[in-house]
């Protein structure tokens, strides 16, 4: 029974190679743009995209984005303005305030 039970165990972990979930996915196809996947990691990856249009779609739009910082890097390099203006500190006070009453 203990062999079974193991066996069981380990198809099931095996499978998940095979058969990554979304978030598991999203995430793969994140670490891909920056490192080579293992064999089981891409074919299992290939397998979910057949199936599923979103993973699909946000692997496109990584991709894009990707790309877009690579062709813009003087826009990266622009700094930021670190502190709220004046009117927005005032409406978040406002929109604050209201919250507690």
């Amino acid at each position: 029974m203990h062999f079974l039970k193991n066996l069981v165990s380990s198809l099931n972990s095996g499978f998940r190679i095979f058969l990554p979930t979304c978030r598991q996915v999203s995430r793969l196809q994140s670490d891909a743009l920056d490192r080579p996947l293992s064999v089981p990691k891409r074919f299992g990856v290939y397998l979910h995209l057949l199936v599923c249009r979103w993973c699909r779609r946000y692997g496109k739009q990584i991709r894009f984005l990707r790309q877009a910082a690579h062709d813009h890097p003087e826009e990266m390099a622009k700094a930021t303005p670190r502190t709220l203006s004046p009117e927005a500190r005032e409406r978040l006070k406002r929109s604050l305030s209201n919250e507690t009453k």
